[in-house]
């Protein structure tokens, strides 16, 4: 199947249309085979059909102008793109990471998908083309420095670890593009249980080295996620989890209670136990027993439009970290973009009940000050054979 047609680009007298391209949540682990067998905890299987999406915004109409100027296309991998919390250490899951522990983790991911970071190569290699990333909740271990300087040599076209054209942002949770109305973040920083201390990202009291400062939902994820996946492959594919407990008593009731059980179990170990590896404060945690209470769906479109309202400088706002894909234009003009995920999901909610598989970005097309923005599903070309995705 072909890509769509798009529209043609317009034309703004004096001035170069640029493009952003905005992906988040793919969680790219260690690869398909890690260890010597099949890997059940890799969530991603669209490594061509990624690498097309990225050489074609920097090739035909995205390559140059009319006038032989390079289009200038920012690639934004806006959090959770990469997934350390996916990549296991000798078969175990660990939560204390260290700098060591994240580069190793860092080179298992780089080994398991080479031809998406051919095409980022690629990519940032043509003039006029940058790539820019933002942490998430899933990809704390980037504020390491070293993590971040390997990761750059690997996307550099010319492996240089200060790269002019790959930016890798560890100081901020969002991008302002102030000129254009747009603002980008991931969104984790609105849910209590996955917001991320830019200030104190690494802990070092009473350490013999830093570690990661992590949220409870990444504590969440090693200690109960990765463990269960073994039984229900499925179990971090589900939203909303509260619903998926309530069906779950119902029709696997068994597991379900473990799962239960489990959850409270290390929610109150890491939130009321201390330990130098683990920051946990009481109005962070009441913060998450009142969202856990009040909330069964998390899609960020009331956040979004609160930030918009205050906002008159922006227009548009994209987030991801939901997995949930959206494009809401209210009456005022006003627009929130949800980006998704390019892994398989399990929706309960009845506004896009079933399993879903969808390859959604942000795109972005800037002429002067105005930016129009648009949630798209990436087409490309299919293969006469395709990985089954259980």
């Amino acid at each position: 199947m072909n890509q769509p047609a798009e529209a043609p680009l317009a034309k703004v007298p004096g001035e170069r249309d640029s493009f952003k391209i905005v992906v988040s949540d793919c969680h790219l682990s260690a690869g398909r085979i890690f260890e010597g067998r099949l890997n059940p905890h890799e969530d991603f299987h669209f490594d061509e059909e990624m690498a097309h999406l990225f050489e074609h915004f920097c090739s035909g109409k995205y390559g140059q102008h009319p006038d032989g100027h390079p289009v200038a296309v920012e690639l934004v991998l806006a959090g959770d793109y990469l997934d350390p919390l996916n990549v296991p250490l000798e078969g175990e899951f660990e939560d204390s990471i260290t700098e060591t522990v994240a580069l190793r983790k860092i080179e298992s991911i780089l080994a398991g998908h080479p031809r998406v970071w051919q095409a980022i190569r690629h990519f940032a290699s043509q003039p006029g083309k940058t790539v820019t990333y933002l942490i998430g909740n899933h990809d704390a271990d980037l504020f390491f420095p070293k993590v971040r300087e390997r990761i750059t040599r690997e996307w550099d076209p010319e492996g240089r670890s200060d790269s002019p054209v790959v930016r890798l942002i560890a100081h901020t949770d969002r991008l302002s593009y102030p000129e254009c109305g747009l603002e980008i973040r991931h969104g984790n920083q609105f849910e209590a249980g996955s917001v991320l201390n830019f200030e104190r990202p690494l802990l070092t009291e009473h350490l013999d080295e830093p570690v990661l400062n992590m949220p409870w939902s990444s504590l969440f994820v090693l200690k109960i996620i990765n463990r269960l996946k073994w039984e229900r492959e499925y179990l971090d594919k589900i939203r909303p989890v509260k619903l998926f407990v309530l069906f779950g008593m119902i029709v696997d009731p068994i597991f379900t209670l473990r799962f239960t059980f489990l959850s409270l179990f290390y929610f109150f170990q890491t939130r009321f136990v201390y330990s130098p590896m683990r920051r946990a404060t009481w109005k962070v945690t009441a913060q998450i027993l009142r969202q856990e209470s009040a909330h069964v769906f998390q899609d960020l479109e009331r956040e979004a439009r609160e930030i918009l309202s205050e906002r008159r400088d922006l227009k548009t706002l994209i987030f991801g970290h939901t997995h949930r894909p959206m494009d809401k234009v209210w009456p005022d003009g006003k627009q929130y973009i949800n980006t998704g995920t390019w892994t398989k999901m399990v929706n309960l909610d009845l506004r896009g009940l079933g399993q879903q598989v969808r390859r959604t970005f942000a795109y972005v097309h800037v002429s002067g000050a105005h930016a129009h923005c648009e949630l798209r599903n990436w087409v490309g070309e299919s293969g006469p054979h395709q990985l089954f995705d259980r």
